[in-house]
């Protein structure tokens, strides 16, 4: 792995990502492999979804907001990121959450114990609970 000037985090190479899909998607995969994996493919998709798939170019994003459904037990993304020096920033591109929410669905209260390790709890409500994900830490997994 080497980091690209310019980006926030660097991730595993094709080869790595691929098997971290397969392991998410395995029918007998352990909850902590598959919050493991989902945590690293977001990283990898956000990087994806801020360079246009250009993985050379530069791109800023360390923190992705989530969002616990209590009611569900599952989690969703809101939309927005942060950047390194604090930013709040809203995705553009209209199928963006569609793309995260695809990893996201697979984060439950079944896995919490894992990928909530790799955020900090920014709110809890009476139906939810927000969290901001460490990109950077979830794409050195």
């Amino acid at each position: 792995m080497t980091q690209n000037p310019g980006q926030s985090y660097q991730l595993p190479d094709g080869l790595h990502l691929a098997q971290a899909r397969d392991r998410a998607e395995a029918p007998d995969a352990e909850a902590a492999d598959i919050a493991r994996s989902a945590c690293l493919l977001l990283a990898a998709t956000v990087r994806d979804l801020l360079t246009d798939f250009d993985h050379d170019a530069p791109f800023d994003a360390t923190g992705l907001e989530l969002l616990l459904c209590h009611t569900v037990g599952f989690v969703t993304v809101t939309g927005f990121y942060w950047t390194a020096d604090g930013n709040y920033v809203e995705f553009t591109g209209a199928d963006d959450t569609y793309h995260l929410d695809y990893w996201t669905s697979d984060l439950t209260f079944d896995n919490r114990e894992t990928w909530a390790q790799l955020c900090e709890v920014l709110g809890q409500y009476a139906h939810s609970t927000r969290y901001r994900l460490d990109l950077t830490r979830a794409a050195a997994l």
